[in-house]
Formats: structure tokens, sequence, C-alpha cells
């Protein structure tokens, strides 16, 4: 399934190597307008330097409902 998350504030980045199969990811943290904190996956580490701190992006996520639920972020926009 494919959601939107608009207007989030982007708090902090940081590069990961997955335990199960050694591919680099990034976390991405987010506020929303009420100041809670969000950690999201983003698998396309070539968007590290896109993730300014203070910048209001749309976030375009993929969500996995299973078992457990899984988010990772497909696209984002910035909106300034």
């Amino acid at each position: 399934m494919i959601v939107t998350a608009k207007d989030l504030e982007i708090r902090g980045k940081e590069k990961k190597i997955s335990n199960k199969t050694n591919k680099e990811y990034l976390i991405v943290r987010v506020e929303d307008e009420t100041g809670k904190s969000t950690e999201l996956l983003d698998w396309n580490v070539e968007n590290f330097d896109r993730y300014k701190r203070g910048t209001i992006a749309n976030f375009e996520l993929n969500l996995d409902i299973g078992k457990y639920i899984n988010i990772s972020i497909k696209d984002f926009t910035t909106t300034e």
C-alpha cells in the first residue's frame, strides 16, 4: 500500500548496515506538526544529502501490513 505523509519536518539522518543482508540503508527522523517524532527507513542511500535538518517535506511511503508493519520511504519532495 502507498500512503502520503504531508508536512513532516526532517530532524536527522544516519546510515546503517543491515545485519541480515549487509545492505546499507538510511534512518530518517521526522516530526509532524505536533512535534511527534518518527523514524522512517530509506533503502536509497543516494538520498543522504537530500535530507536537510529543518526542511519540511511530503513523503510517499510504502506501507506493508502483515504480521509486522513495515514502512519505508518510496519518494519525498520538499515543500520549501
